[in-house]
């Protein structure tokens, strides 16, 4: 499958529980970092955030197969993120199922959810990476994005904040 056969958009309501799924199975290689006991946890919060229980604009990548990627966009001053700023946009979840990885599906998720930060007239968007996430910081990076010096444990996981200017 080519990337450019990937379509991102908007989410329709009916595919958010697909989303959901689909998060849950693109972190699930991440179980093995998090202590014992604390993976339900870490899988409820990924879905919650995929189902926009914590709000923002659920964004797939689609093919003929179904969904293979998502994000979801913040837009400045929605969000109440203890580790943001309020006032930058920001993402909670980029997730690319491992089959349709390295085909620059992340990077079209997230050069989406920029260009809808521009039209958000944000100055600033921002995002927490798990450090464990070393090819998402590797996207990140080569889009700009510079790490910025907050450092925060989550979960038992240390996550580090990035931030663009735009």
């Amino acid at each position: 499958m080519e990337e450019d056969q990937h379509q991102i958009r908007h989410a329709y309501l009916e595919e958010y529980e697909g989303a959901s799924l689909v998060a849950s199975q693109a972190y699930q290689c991440l179980e093995a970092i998090y202590p014992p006991g604390l993976w339900p946890s870490v899988q409820k919060m990924i879905s919650d955030a995929a189902q926009l229980k914590g709000g923002g604009e659920l964004l797939i990548a689609i093919t003929h197969e179904g969904i293979s990627g998502l994000v979801v966009y913040h837009a400045p001053n929605s969000y109440k993120s203890e580790h943001l700023p309020h006032s930058w946009a920001s993402l909670t979840i980029l997730a690319v199922l491992p089959q349709y990885r390295r085909r620059g599906i992340g990077s079209k998720l997230i050069q989406t959810c920029l260009n809808i930060a521009k039209i958000d007239k944000t100055e600033v968007f921002g995002v927490l990476l798990n450090v464990q996430m070393t090819a998402a910081k590797t996207v990140f990076e080569g889009k700009g994005f510079v790490k910025n010096g907050y450092s925060r444990m989550i979960s038992g996981q240390k996550h580090d904040q990035y931030c663009l200017t735009l």
